[in-house]
């Protein structure tokens, strides 16, 4: 799905363009060609072709233009809309944080609820609120240690790195006797729904008075 690095350090800067682009020296970019003709090797490190194309450089461009006034101004406004209207709902134990000082940017809206104070589980509760309309889904993600990747120790290459690397402690890579209690309790009181820069304010006010709704009808 793509990403970027940013930082104030001029070298790392230099190293993760090298990094994206065969490892070339890419300070020197501009004398590749006469390098080539000239020395046999010109990689200074081992790196990979995550080169963007043109027209994904002129979408990126196109969509940064937009971020701060549509995509990121829509979430905000829909997560603050449900912030403000679950802020007194009933077994709600805990809503995302927003903040003067940790500004959400709402890619999710999860919710915890005390669901034993409730009469169903909460796949109930999102399954209640799929049947009024409602998208959500359960915790994401759930506890990733249980994946097969990490239960089954399937890893790269024929070592299955890294858990089949000689130089790892067969403890740091054992991930079948973890258990994380915080993750777990979480799993089992989470749920999300969705605050898409599509959504428009009526959306968010038919979420808001489903989950009000859906809690209220399952409390006991």
């Amino acid at each position: 799905e793509g990403g970027c690095v940013i930082t104030d350090d001029e070298e790392v800067a230099w190293n993760c363009r090298s990094f994206r682009d065969h490892g070339y020296d890419v300070a020197e970019r501009l004398r590749l060609l006469e390098l080539e003709a000239k020395l046999p090797y010109i990689h200074n490190c081992v790196g990979f072709n995550f080169r963007m194309t043109e027209m994904q450089s002129a979408i990126g461009l196109k969509e940064l233009e937009r971020l701060d006034n549509w995509n990121l101004a829509n979430r905000r406004r829909n997560g603050e809309m449900l912030l403000a209207a679950l802020a007194d709902c009933p077994h709600i134990q805990r809503l995302p944080i927003h903040t003067a000082e940790r500004r959400n940017g709402f890619w999710m809206f999860p919710i915890v609820v005390d669901v034993d104070a409730l009469s169903t589980d909460i796949g109930g509760v999102t399954k209640a609120l799929g049947a009024e309309g409602i998208p959500c889904g359960p915790v994401m993600w759930p506890q990733c240690y249980k994946e097969k990747a990490y239960q089954l120790k399937r890893g790269f290459g024929r070592l299955g790195y890294p858990f089949g690397d000689p130089n790892a402690r067969p403890e740091a890579v054992d991930y079948s006797k973890v258990f994380c209690p915080n993750a777990a309790e979480v799993e089992t009181r989470c749920f999300f729904v969705p605050v898409h820069p599509t959504y428009e304010p009526r959306h968010i006010e038919m979420a808001a008075k489903a989950i009000r709704k859906v809690i209220e009808a399952y409390s006991i």
